[in-house]
């Protein structure tokens, strides 16, 4: 069983070393068959470890972010870990001569992950706080499911949901979500429907429960405009997105000279701020474009992605607690 355990574990490291990794070379560096691979995959599948097969020849690749860290000790274990100090120079004599300097890089890299965890959830928190203020002191209750209903558009992950209507209620749908559309301030999930094997529109606050699921899908041909023209009567200017971001005074003074995915529709320099009009069709790329800038710029608006954001950033932190 032992030896089963560091195999996944191989496995997981090297899926995330090398995406796209074959069979073949899992069981060259794991010093197994191919067959024992297999039965491997199961069962991290199982286990719920988001690791899939992307085809012949292509190997195997993780969905969306999941990630395993180098050094993710838990509290109790950081502690015992600590308790060592104590003994070591008793156990001293018993030790490889090496032991004590790997010891102390492990620490020092423990402390490290630490206050940058501690510097995260401030900087989280401080950003909800700013945002309250904003708001004239009061925190805007997001409508339920936006943010993973947002997470899961951007990322192309399938849901499972429950969901009524007009008082029939339907359960276990499976969704590949396509857009997140605000209409006079309702929301709208427009995504394939695999029972009605259709698009359709599905309003938010009608999901009773949404659950994200272990598997990706790949968009199929899909003109938004047409359909939400035929379906709703709308035009092109009704599903563009207002986007204000907020950028630090140093990013400010350079992204005038930045080639931009969207042109900006008003420039805010005493609040350096930049507001965009985003076609929906365009939105994972311009979020995409937002966050290479890390620290130098938020999306302040709309308030959606903000928690879309918040919430990917706190599942980040969980998973390197």
């Amino acid at each position: 069983m032992t030896d089963r355990l560091i195999r996944l574990m191989r496995i997981i490291t090297l899926v995330q070393a090398k995406p796209g990794i074959l069979a073949r070379e899992l069981a060259e560096r794991c010093g197994s068959s191919e067959r024992t691979i297999y039965r491997d995959m199961d069962a991290l599948s199982a286990m719920h470890i988001p690791i899939t097969h992307m085809g012949h020849g292509k190997g195997y690749v993780f969905i969306g972010n999941f990630a395993l860290y180098p050094l993710d000790l838990s509290d109790e274990e950081s502690a015992a870990f600590s308790r060592m100090r104590g003994i070591m120079k008793e156990i001293k004599p018993m030790l490889p001569p090496e032991f004590e300097s790997a010891y102390e890089k492990i620490m020092a890299a423990e402390y490290k992950q630490k206050k940058e965890r501690e510097e995260r959830i401030e900087i989280v928190s401080r950003e909800a706080g700013l945002l309250r203020g904003e708001r004239g002191g009061q925190a805007a209750e997001p409508p339920p499911f936006v943010a993973d209903l947002l997470g899961a558009t951007l990322k192309q992950v399938c849901i499972q949901a429950d969901y009524s209507e007009n008082a029939r209620e339907e359960k276990d749908l499976q969704i590949d979500p396509y857009h997140l559309v605000s209409l006079e301030n309702r929301y709208h999930l427009i995504g394939y429907c695999h029972r009605r094997r259709d698009f359709r529109a599905f309003h938010v606050d009608g999901f009773s429960i949404v659950r994200p699921l272990d598997r990706g899908f790949a968009k199929k041909s899909f003109d938004l405009q047409n359909w939400t023209n035929r379906e709703w009567g709308l035009d092109q200017d009704s599903l563009l997105i207002d986007f204000k971001v907020r950028f630090s005074p140093r990013m400010m003074d350079w992204i005038k000279d930045e080639e931009m995915p969207v042109k900006p529709s008003k420039v805010d320099r005493l609040n350096r701020c930049l507001h965009f009009k985003v076609a929906i069709a365009q939105e994972a790329s311009f979020v995409r474009w937002v966050m290479k800038f890390e620290g130098e710029a938020e999306i302040a608006e709309p308030g959606y992605y903000r928690d879309m954001l918040k919430n990917q950033l706190t599942k980040w932190l969980m998973l390197y607690k």
